[in-house]
């Protein structure tokens, strides 16, 4: 396996309900990205009792949640199509239910791709007075997220 940078890693948007896969002309680029980052976390059920084994704590799982957060340097070209993502971010329209709802994909170099749908929980813009304009979004998933390993 080949080490690679943050930057080599692309992530793709479809604005669409979770019950419908986007298809493969759906998928926009969300450019000038700098951190990338899944997360995924899975809920516990504490299934210790009287007999079990050495008095040691046993678990169960229940439910899995993913987050993807990242952030971006602000650019207003249409090619790197933050402004349709802020845009559904803050006022989502109605062919998400006026939900801020997304199919999200990020694809490291080698292949490896994570892809589902997700709900935006956050939208940030900062814009300090002597640095660059920049931009931050957290979304959990909303639905099944599955990752790809690569062939």
């Amino acid at each position: 396996m080949t080490a690679f940078v943050g930057r080599d890693v692309a992530v793709e948007f479809a604005i669409g309900p979770e019950g419908t896969a986007p298809g493969s002309t759906d998928w926009k680029a969300l450019g000038m990205m700098r951190g990338k980052s899944m997360k995924t976390s899975w809920e516990t059920v504490d299934t210790t009792a009287d007999k079990s084994p050495g008095f040691t704590k046993t678990n169960l799982v229940t439910f899995k949640s993913v987050e993807f957060s990242g952030d971006g340097v602000s650019y207003d070209d249409d090619v790197f199509n933050q402004a349709l993502f802020k845009g559904h971010a803050i006022s989502p329209g109605s062919a998400t239910s006026n939900q801020p709802k997304v199919w999200l994909r990020m694809t490291d170099p080698n292949g490896d791709k994570y892809q589902g749908p997700f709900i935006i929980s956050e939208y940030s813009d900062d814009r300090p007075y002597a640095d660059a304009a920049t931009w931050s979004i957290t979304a959990m998933s909303n639905g099944n997220v599955v990752f790809t390993p690569a062939p």
